[in-house]
């Protein structure tokens, strides 16, 4: 936890609404420098199945604290390709209402087991060869929101009194609605979600065997399919040092 906030705070990021969803380690302990600088809102939310409730809620709460919302997990890290700050990247979308980054799965690097005295970008760069339609969203709070999901956000607005939606777009500003290839096809993408879904072996089987999903009965029982580890490692052919450019910097914010 406290490498994904330096990180991320490294790169530009002020502020992290945080949701407790049944925590069972030192997280208090971690948080509570963060929570005291005014860097951290804690939201205690004891709700199975309860993350499109806590996205909801972070909206409808602190959307006139902020102009962007991002909606990442633990796992995943915003990884710039060139700039070196997300608002200089982030600012080339304000007339959108949300954009969404696609992930880059990562696997285990072949570790059973953590080292705790590395960090994860470091420890893990094995990965796909491509970038997945999925990922997750910054939503521009400008823009009225009610439709969320797990990846994509859909603003309403009102034309001649109907109301309407308005597509998310992707990198490339192009418009799409549920999963679609990106497009364009051959253009060069400057910024992904590192999604580090399985960490080690023996994080994997905790998250996902044993911890259980946020978002419904039916994501947990596609996680714990038969065959769907060896599947997602196996695609681990790549090797992605992309992220590690800010590595030096990261962990000379981590000594101090």
């Amino acid at each position: 936890m406290k490498e994904w906030m330096e990180y991320h705070l490294l790169i530009g990021i002020d502020h992290f609404y945080l949701y407790n969803n049944f925590s069972d380690d030192n997280y208090n302990e971690i948080l509570l420098p963060y929570i005291e600088k005014g860097v951290v809102d804690l939201i205690d939310w004891p709700v199975q199945y309860g993350q499109l409730q806590a996205y909801k809620h972070c909206y409808e709460t602190y959307k006139n604290d902020t102009e962007w919302i991002g909606y990442i997990d633990l796992d995943e890290f915003v990884c710039l390709k060139y700039e070196q700050n997300i608002k200089d990247w982030i600012k080339g979308y304000k007339k959108y209402p949300s954009v969404l980054i696609n992930w880059k799965f990562f696997g285990t690097s072949g570790r059973l087991q953590h080292d705790p005295d590395r960090l994860v970008i470091e420890q893990y760069t094995a990965s796909w060869s491509h970038l997945v339609n999925t990922g997750k969203s910054f939503i521009n709070t400008a823009y009225r929101f009610e439709v969320f999901t797990c990846h994509t956000f859909y603003a309403e607005t009102s034309l001649v009194g109907i109301k309407t939606k308005i597509l998310p777009v992707n990198e490339f500003k192009r418009f799409f609605h549920y999963w679609i290839p990106r497009t364009p096809l051959h253009a060069e993408s400057k910024i992904q979600i590192n999604h580090y879904y399985t960490r080690s072996y023996q994080q994997h089987i905790y998250k996902n065997m044993l911890r259980g999903d946020a978002c419904s009965a039916g994501s947990q029982q596609g996680r714990i399919a038969e065959g769907r580890f060896e599947a997602h490692e196996t695609k681990n052919i790549n090797k992605d040092y992309t992220i590690q450019r800010f590595l030096v910097f990261l962990k000379l914010r981590l000594e101090k």
